[in-house]
């Protein structure tokens, strides 16, 4: 018995200890990183989230660097008022889709 508790706690340190590791790096700007480990029940759905959020915050960073680079080489009033509506929407989008992953 003290042998599968045992078993049963390293595995949850495992599993926790990667999801720390994950949403450290995410805090520190590497959006690259996912969690990988085999989990379960509300650990899974944790999981899903935290990777789901992490593709958002990607997809967004992508975005605002894309319209970044085209209002910098766009360099004109009008290419930018034509961008910037397109981008304040998307980016909207993205920030509601973000936000109802968090919840």
């Amino acid at each position: 018995m003290t042998d599968s508790v045992n078993f049963m706690a390293s595995n949850l340190t495992s599993q926790v200890r990667n999801i720390a590791d994950v949403t450290t790096a995410v805090a520190n700007g590497d959006l690259s990183r996912k969690i990988t480990v085999d989990v379960r029940g509300e650990m899974l759905e944790l999981k899903q989230t935290i990777n789901t959020m992490v593709d958002q915050l990607s997809s967004f960073a992508s975005e605002v660097t894309r319209v970044a680079r085209e209002v910098g080489t766009e360099g004109k009033l009008g290419g930018q008022a034509q961008v910037l509506p397109r981008a304040t929407d998307n980016v909207n989008s993205m920030a509601a889709n973000l936000t109802n992953q968090v919840r």
